[in-house]
């Protein structure tokens, strides 16, 4: 409960000093002689950095039971909304999308705290490091992603179709939260996740046969041969038609 609570008095405040700190590690590094001696790793850590110790525990669970699966679609659309409400409040300041935010973090606390808690225990399957920080980490990731995604379909037209988003979340029923977490079909959409269920797989089968009417086939090119043509043989001349010379005419006699 009072991590919910710190999420909830999340600031502009907050995602402008993360802003600045990207944006100081952007500049680009000093190239004095005195900054490039400074920067050299030590021989050790170089020499860890040549043969990097193996890691001993387990890789992070390549996918999601149920509850975890929707306990991701549930901070989806939580932080979300959350983007909504800081980058559209002087947009559209009549909707009071940050109001609309904090309304359904209040109203639906409990299904929050309970989705925050499952994909918790998600990393603690990993045995990786602390969970809690891990999932802190993966939070900060979507927030990003998602303002990223506002910059690239641009503010006025982003807030113009998520602010009646927003609007419409906040007046959902905890059924209709279950469903729109759990049941595709039911909710009508797409999830995007970042696993997939761990219960559902994915089988490739042969292109089906359609039955497609045939044309009259076109006739086929020659093939091209590689070996060299023989010369066809020169036809041998025709021999000239002797010409028949005409019978003489017979002669008549006459009779005295």
């Amino acid at each position: 409960m009072s991590r919910q609570r710190a999420a909830l008095r999340l600031s502009l405040k907050a995602l402008t000093g993360a802003a600045v700190l990207g944006a100081l590690l952007a500049l680009p590094a000093p190239t004095s002689a005195a900054a490039k001696e400074a920067a050299k790793p030590p021989a050790k850590a170089a020499a860890a950095k040549a043969h990097p110790a193996k890691s001993s525990g387990p890789a992070t669970p390549a996918c999601y039971n149920r509850a975890e699966y929707a306990a991701e679609q549930m901070m989806r659309l939580h932080t979300e909304m959350m983007i909504v409400g800081l980058t559209c409040r002087t947009v559209v300041p009549d909707k009071k999308p940050f109001d609309l935010y904090q309304d359904f973090s209040v109203k639906n606390r409990a299904m929050l705290s309970n989705s925050e808690a499952s994909l918790i225990s998600f990393y603690k399957r990993s045995g990786g490091g602390n969970a809690t920080r891990q999932f802190d980490m993966f939070r900060t990731e979507l927030a990003n992603e998602i303002s990223r995604r506002a910059a690239t379909i641009g503010i006025p037209q982003y807030c113009a179709n998520f602010v009646d988003r927003s609007v419409a979340a906040k007046d959902l029923t905890p059924d209709d939260l279950r469903t729109l977490t759990t049941d595709e079909k039911g909710a009508g959409l797409m999830h995007l996740a970042s696993r997939p269920l761990c219960d559902v797989k994915t089988v490739s089968n042969p292109d089906p046969v359609f039955a497609v009417a045939s044309a009259t086939p076109a006739p086929a090119a020659p093939k091209a041969t590689t070996a060299k043509a023989k010369p066809a043989k020169a036809a041998a001349p025709a021999k000239p038609k002797q010409k028949v010379a005409a019978a003489p005419a017979k002669q008549s006699v006459a009779v005295r």
